[in-house]
Protein backbone atom coordinates (compact mmCIF):
# COMPACT_ATOMS: atom_id res chain seq x y z
CA UNK A 1 0.00 0.00 0.00
CA UNK A 2 1.09 3.34 -0.73
CA UNK A 3 2.15 5.51 1.89
CA UNK A 4 -0.44 8.18 0.21
CA UNK A 5 -2.96 5.74 0.85
CA UNK A 6 -1.95 4.57 4.01
CA UNK A 7 -2.01 8.38 5.73
CA UNK A 8 -5.87 8.96 4.51
CA UNK A 9 -7.37 5.50 5.25
CA UNK A 10 -5.96 6.05 8.51
CA UNK A 11 -6.50 9.48 9.25
CA UNK A 12 -8.99 10.51 7.67
CA UNK A 13 -9.84 14.17 9.03
CA UNK A 14 -6.17 14.93 8.12
CA UNK A 15 -7.02 16.61 4.50
CA UNK A 16 -9.96 18.39 7.01
CA UNK A 17 -6.94 19.83 8.86
CA UNK A 18 -4.96 21.04 5.74
CA UNK A 19 -8.36 23.04 4.81
CA UNK A 20 -8.40 24.75 7.69
CA UNK A 21 -4.51 25.24 8.16
CA UNK A 22 -5.37 26.82 4.31
CA UNK A 23 -7.39 29.16 5.33
CA UNK A 24 -6.29 30.33 8.25
CA UNK A 25 -3.06 31.65 6.38
CA UNK A 26 -5.31 34.37 4.56
CA UNK A 27 -6.19 36.16 7.74
CA UNK A 28 -6.05 39.41 5.88
CA UNK A 29 -8.68 37.89 3.28
CA UNK A 30 -10.41 35.99 6.10
CA UNK A 31 -14.03 37.07 7.17
CA UNK A 32 -13.80 35.43 10.04
CA UNK A 33 -13.15 37.02 13.91
CA UNK A 34 -10.14 37.60 15.62
CA UNK A 35 -10.85 34.76 18.20
CA UNK A 36 -11.63 32.53 14.98
CA UNK A 37 -8.39 32.99 12.97
CA UNK A 38 -6.59 32.27 16.53
CA UNK A 39 -8.56 29.01 16.66
CA UNK A 40 -7.89 28.24 12.93
CA UNK A 41 -4.10 29.09 13.56
CA UNK A 42 -3.66 26.74 16.32
CA UNK A 43 -5.39 24.07 14.70
CA UNK A 44 -2.62 25.05 11.96
CA UNK A 45 0.17 24.08 14.66
CA UNK A 46 -1.33 20.88 15.26
CA UNK A 47 -1.65 19.61 12.10
CA UNK A 48 1.78 20.15 11.83
CA UNK A 49 2.47 18.33 15.02
CA UNK A 50 -0.01 15.37 13.95
CA UNK A 51 2.08 15.17 10.45
CA UNK A 52 5.61 14.63 12.28
CA UNK A 53 3.68 12.26 14.13
CA UNK A 54 2.52 10.51 11.33
CA UNK A 55 5.53 10.69 9.36
CA UNK A 56 7.74 8.51 12.03
CA UNK A 57 5.01 6.50 12.12
CA UNK A 58 4.28 5.38 8.58
CA UNK A 59 7.98 5.06 8.56
CA UNK A 60 8.13 2.62 10.78
CA UNK A 61 5.32 0.88 9.98
CA UNK A 62 6.03 0.68 6.22
CA UNK A 63 9.51 -0.71 7.39
CA UNK A 64 8.75 -4.67 5.59
CA UNK A 65 10.44 -3.76 2.68
CA UNK A 66 13.14 -5.78 0.76
CA UNK A 67 16.16 -3.96 1.86
CA UNK A 68 15.23 -4.49 5.39
CA UNK A 69 17.82 -7.03 5.87
CA UNK A 70 20.67 -4.72 4.21
CA UNK A 71 19.09 -1.76 6.57
CA UNK A 72 19.92 -3.99 9.73
CA UNK A 73 23.58 -4.72 8.59
CA UNK A 74 23.97 -0.83 7.69
CA UNK A 75 22.90 -0.37 11.48
CA UNK A 76 25.24 -2.76 12.72
CA UNK A 77 28.05 -1.41 10.88
CA UNK A 78 27.34 2.23 12.03
CA UNK A 79 27.06 1.37 15.54
CA UNK A 80 30.32 -1.07 15.54
CA UNK A 81 32.35 2.04 14.32
CA UNK A 82 30.39 4.34 16.77
CA UNK A 83 31.13 1.96 19.89
CA UNK A 84 34.53 1.33 19.07
CA UNK A 85 35.17 4.72 18.88
CA UNK A 86 33.37 5.58 21.91
CA UNK A 87 32.84 2.75 24.07
CA UNK A 88 29.64 1.71 25.23
CA UNK A 89 28.77 4.18 27.93
CA UNK A 90 29.53 7.07 25.95
CA UNK A 91 27.42 6.21 22.54
CA UNK A 92 23.33 6.94 22.31
CA UNK A 93 20.48 5.12 20.31
CA UNK A 94 20.47 8.81 19.02
CA UNK A 95 23.91 9.22 17.81
CA UNK A 96 23.72 5.81 16.37
CA UNK A 97 20.53 6.71 14.17
CA UNK A 98 22.08 10.14 13.34
CA UNK A 99 25.36 8.95 11.86
CA UNK A 100 23.46 5.74 10.27
CA UNK A 101 20.72 8.49 8.22
CA UNK A 102 17.49 6.59 10.05
CA UNK A 103 15.17 8.03 12.29
CA UNK A 104 15.53 6.71 15.85
CA UNK A 105 11.70 4.88 15.75
CA UNK A 106 13.33 3.15 12.65
CA UNK A 107 16.90 1.90 14.85
CA UNK A 108 14.10 0.93 18.15
CA UNK A 109 12.38 -1.08 15.37
CA UNK A 110 15.56 -3.90 14.62
CA UNK A 111 17.08 -2.96 18.23
CA UNK A 112 14.91 -3.02 21.35
CA UNK A 113 17.68 -1.02 23.11
CA UNK A 114 21.64 -0.25 22.90
CA UNK A 115 21.98 -3.09 25.43
CA UNK A 116 20.21 -5.75 22.31
CA UNK A 117 22.18 -3.67 20.05
CA UNK A 118 25.11 -3.98 21.63
CA UNK A 119 24.74 -7.90 22.32
CA UNK A 120 24.06 -8.59 18.85
CA UNK A 121 27.51 -7.17 17.77
CA UNK A 122 28.66 -9.60 20.14
CA UNK A 123 26.99 -12.07 19.33
CA UNK A 124 27.21 -11.95 15.45
CA UNK A 125 31.13 -11.10 15.52
CA UNK A 126 31.54 -14.41 18.03
CA UNK A 127 29.32 -16.51 15.97
CA UNK A 128 31.02 -16.02 12.70
CA UNK A 129 34.56 -16.42 14.94
CA UNK A 130 33.21 -19.84 15.95
CA UNK A 131 32.04 -20.29 11.94
CA UNK A 132 35.62 -19.94 10.65
CA UNK A 133 37.65 -21.56 12.91
CA UNK A 134 35.45 -24.66 12.74
CA UNK A 135 35.88 -24.59 8.97
CA UNK A 136 39.75 -24.12 9.34
CA UNK A 137 40.64 -26.98 11.61
CA UNK A 138 38.48 -29.36 9.38
CA UNK A 139 41.02 -28.74 6.97
CA UNK A 140 43.81 -29.78 8.69
CA UNK A 141 44.81 -33.15 10.76
CA UNK A 142 47.32 -33.23 13.70
CA UNK A 143 46.42 -31.26 17.02
CA UNK A 144 49.65 -28.59 16.48
CA UNK A 145 48.29 -27.69 13.29
CA UNK A 146 44.58 -27.29 14.24
CA UNK A 147 46.01 -24.84 16.70
CA UNK A 148 48.32 -23.16 14.71
CA UNK A 149 44.92 -22.70 11.89
CA UNK A 150 43.53 -21.21 14.49
CA UNK A 151 45.24 -18.84 15.44
CA UNK A 152 45.61 -17.13 11.59
CA UNK A 153 41.77 -17.31 11.38
CA UNK A 154 41.41 -15.50 15.04
CA UNK A 155 43.91 -12.70 13.89
CA UNK A 156 43.08 -12.49 9.99
CA UNK A 157 39.31 -11.52 11.51
CA UNK A 158 41.11 -9.14 14.78
CA UNK A 159 42.59 -7.33 11.56
CA UNK A 160 39.51 -7.26 9.00
CA UNK A 161 37.46 -6.38 11.39
CA UNK A 162 39.09 -4.19 13.58
CA UNK A 163 35.84 -2.16 15.04
CA UNK A 164 34.00 -5.38 15.90
CA UNK A 165 36.98 -6.80 17.86
CA UNK A 166 37.43 -3.02 19.44
CA UNK A 167 34.27 -3.46 21.14
CA UNK A 168 34.35 -7.06 22.01
CA UNK A 169 37.79 -6.54 23.84
CA UNK A 170 38.62 -3.15 24.90
CA UNK A 171 34.72 -1.56 25.54
CA UNK A 172 33.00 -5.07 26.54
CA UNK A 173 34.04 -4.32 30.03
CA UNK A 174 31.43 -1.29 30.80
CA UNK A 175 28.68 -1.48 33.23
CA UNK A 176 26.34 -4.15 32.29
CA UNK A 177 28.53 -5.22 28.92
CA UNK A 178 31.13 -7.26 31.39
CA UNK A 179 29.92 -10.72 30.66
CA UNK A 180 30.16 -10.59 27.51
CA UNK A 181 33.93 -11.07 26.40
CA UNK A 182 33.51 -14.00 29.23
CA UNK A 183 31.19 -15.79 27.83
CA UNK A 184 33.36 -16.00 24.68
CA UNK A 185 36.08 -16.63 25.92
CA UNK A 186 34.29 -19.84 27.84
CA UNK A 187 33.07 -20.53 24.27
CA UNK A 188 36.84 -20.42 22.68
CA UNK A 189 37.83 -22.80 25.03
CA UNK A 190 35.77 -25.38 24.82
CA UNK A 191 36.51 -25.38 20.88
CA UNK A 192 40.02 -25.60 22.16
CA UNK A 193 40.05 -28.28 24.46
CA UNK A 194 39.60 -31.01 21.99
CA UNK A 195 43.12 -30.06 20.50
CA UNK A 196 44.90 -30.39 23.59
CA UNK A 197 45.75 -34.43 23.32
CA UNK A 198 47.95 -34.82 26.33
CA UNK A 199 47.72 -37.55 28.98
CA UNK A 200 46.65 -35.19 31.48
CA UNK A 201 43.16 -34.49 33.41
CA UNK A 202 40.50 -33.02 32.41
CA UNK A 203 40.71 -29.99 34.49
CA UNK A 204 44.38 -29.83 33.81
CA UNK A 205 43.22 -29.88 29.82
CA UNK A 206 40.65 -26.87 30.46
CA UNK A 207 42.71 -24.89 32.14
CA UNK A 208 45.73 -25.21 29.24
CA UNK A 209 43.10 -24.11 26.57
CA UNK A 210 42.02 -21.31 28.36
CA UNK A 211 45.63 -20.01 28.40
CA UNK A 212 45.90 -20.67 24.88
CA UNK A 213 42.81 -18.33 25.05
CA UNK A 214 44.51 -15.67 26.98
CA UNK A 215 47.38 -15.78 24.37
CA UNK A 216 45.44 -15.29 21.93
CA UNK A 217 43.20 -12.06 23.63
CA UNK A 218 46.19 -10.77 25.46
CA UNK A 219 47.90 -10.36 21.84
CA UNK A 220 45.00 -9.08 19.68
CA UNK A 221 44.53 -6.15 22.73
CA UNK A 222 48.29 -4.98 22.54
CA UNK A 223 47.86 -5.11 18.71
CA UNK A 224 44.80 -3.40 18.75
CA UNK A 225 46.19 -0.62 21.44
CA UNK A 226 49.63 0.01 19.32
CA UNK A 227 47.84 0.39 15.76
CA UNK A 228 46.02 3.07 17.73
CA UNK A 229 48.85 4.50 19.07
CA UNK A 230 50.26 4.64 15.38
CA UNK A 231 47.25 6.73 14.59
CA UNK A 232 45.78 3.40 13.03
CA UNK A 233 48.09 2.86 9.92
CA UNK A 234 47.42 0.21 7.29
CA UNK A 235 48.43 -3.51 8.57
CA UNK A 236 51.12 -5.19 6.69
CA UNK A 237 50.12 -7.86 3.97
CA UNK A 238 51.35 -10.42 6.02
CA UNK A 239 50.12 -9.33 9.73
CA UNK A 240 47.50 -12.03 10.50
CA UNK A 241 50.21 -14.88 9.56
CA UNK A 242 52.90 -13.14 11.81
CA UNK A 243 51.06 -13.00 14.47
CA UNK A 244 49.20 -15.89 14.33
CA UNK A 245 53.27 -17.33 14.37
CA UNK A 246 54.08 -15.67 17.62
CA UNK A 247 51.40 -16.83 19.21
CA UNK A 248 51.42 -20.37 18.15
CA UNK A 249 54.69 -20.80 18.71
CA UNK A 250 54.36 -19.06 22.52
CA UNK A 251 51.02 -21.50 22.83
CA UNK A 252 52.43 -24.81 21.38
CA UNK A 253 56.18 -24.37 23.19
CA UNK A 254 54.73 -24.53 26.27
CA UNK A 255 52.51 -27.53 25.53
CA UNK A 256 54.48 -29.56 24.56
CA UNK A 257 56.62 -29.40 27.73
CA UNK A 258 53.18 -30.14 29.83
CA UNK A 259 53.57 -33.12 31.99
CA UNK A 260 50.86 -35.16 33.99
CA UNK A 261 50.89 -33.79 37.62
Amino acid sequence: MRTSHLVASCYPTLNETTKWDLRAINVNDSPHSSRERFELASRESQGRETAKSLVSWVMVLNDDRPQSVERREQLLLVARRIFADRGFQATTMDDIAKEAGFTKPILYQYFESKSDLYRQIVAETAQKLLDSLAKAVASVDTPRAKIEVAFRVYFEMVIGETDAFRVLFIHSHEGEMIGELRNLEIVLTTFLEPFINISISNDHRRQLAAGVVGIAEAAAVTWLEQQEAKGWPVPAANESERLAARSATLAWGGLRAVQQD
